[in-house]
Order: C-alpha cells, then sequence, then structure tokens
C-alpha cells in the first residue's frame, strides 16, 4: 500500500492556528477519516504510534485521513479540554469540507477517543473507532452521558483488560450507552499504550471496515 500524498494542512480555531497531516491513498477517494490523538497536556500529539498505527490502516482500507495537534499539544496555555478538542475537530472537519472531502468516520485513542465519541454524539458519521476511551472525560464539565445514545452509527471499541489509566469497565459502561451497533474487543493483559496489541487493532479495524 503507498500513500499517493501527503501534506500538511493548517486551520484556525479562534485565535489558535492548527496543523494536521492530510494523507490521501493510492486509490482516488473523497472520503476522509479523522483521526485523534492522546491527551496534549500528556504528551499526547499526532505522532503518537496508535494514531500511525489507526492512519496506515484507513489509508490501507483506501479511505484518505486527516491527523492533527489539538490546541495544547504544542502550547499548553491554547489547552480547551475535551469540549475545546471537539471545537478542533468540528473546525477540522469544516476545513475538509471546504476541500471537497467527506467525512465518512472518525476514530481517536485515549483522550482522543473520548473526543470521537461526544463529536459523533451530535454528528453524522459511518462509523467510530473508539481505543481506550475514559467515560470521565466524555462527561468532563456535566456533558450528560446518556448522550452516547445520540450516536446513530456502528461503533468498534478496542479496552485493554489491565488499563490502569483508563480501566476496562470505561468500555463496558460507554457501549452500554450506545443504541447502535457496537463490538468491544478486549485485549488481554494490555494496559493503555498497546505495547503489544497494534497489530491486533489493525486486524480488526480492516474487518469492521469491511463489513459496514
Amino acid at each position: 500500500m503507498g500513500t499517493l500524498s501527503s501534506e500538511h494542512v493548517k486551520f484556525k480555531v479562534g485565535e489558535s492556528e492548527l496543523s494536521g497531516i492530510l494523507e490521501k491513498p493510492s486509490t482516488e477517494t473523497t472520503l476522509v477519516v479523522l483521526v485523534l490523538h492522546p491527551h496534549p497536556l500528556q504528551g499526547g500529539d499526532m505522532y503518537n504510534p496508535v494514531v500511525q498505527t489507526l492512519v496506515d490502516t484507513f489509508l490501507e482500507a483506501g479511505y484518505a485521513t486527516f491527523r492533527f495537534d489539538f490546541r495544547g499539544a504544542t502550547s499548553r496555555s491554547d489547552f480547551a479540554g475535551v469540549s475545546g478538542a471537539v471545537d478542533d475537530s468540528t473546525t477540522a472537519a469544516e476545513m475538509l469540507d471546504s476541500l471537497g472531502f467527506e467525512l465518512a468516520g472518525i476514530a481517536g485513542y485515549s483522550f482522543g477517543g473520548s473526543t470521537t465519541l461526544r463529536f459523533s454524539s451530535f454528528n453524522k458519521v459511518e462509523f467510530v473507532v473508539s481505543v481506550s476511551s475514559s467515560l470521565d472525560l466524555y462527561r468532563e464539565d456535566g456533558f450528560p452521558m446518556d448522550n452516547l445514545s445520540r450516536i446513530e452509527c456502528p461503533v468498534l471499541m478496542f479496552h485493554g483488560t489491565s488499563d490502569s489509566t483508563a480501566p476496562f469497565e470505561n468500555m463496558t459502561n460507554i457501549s452500554s450507552q450506545i443504541q447502535s451497533a457496537v463490538k468491544c474487543i478486549s485485549l488481554e493483559n494490555e494496559g493503555h499504550f498497546y505495547h503489544r496489541s497494534l497489530d491486533r487493532v489493525h486486524d480488526e479495524v480492516i474487518d469492521f471496515i469491511e463489513n459496514l
């Protein structure tokens, strides 16, 4: 699988200028997947290995991808929490639309996964991929948990059984609130940082996409 093109794209959210990477597969497509990274105040950025695995997998599946650094990743003072990350993602989606792309799906890891779930609670996408998401982060600032029931598309969830950062029951608690089809992948003896499960993530995402 070769990437047809990769380009850095900048866009503004309020007074902040964010930077991302738009990549297109070797096949012609206007369908794009947003891929969101872990907590920007804890070292998360768009070059995270889990993010990279998701990007490579979606490109292999024939989608264009866009990943970007949330506010706070390069300047801590710009950090605006999960609600701000949703705003960042919404603006990214609008920018992609202006470039002629259609947002097909959204995927995120950790903080990015919680942002993905909140984004898809009130934005229509064809699919969602959530990797080690935190219910507490989803509910940050009093955001209602029952908004998870507003997700209308198929959802693929991953979580390590030994995750001490966002404990495993987060996946159970989140998935129980989603009314659409949810596939939950339990990763035995995996923690929060996916030291041994990236191949499994790749394979399960490919299978999920092929069976949409």
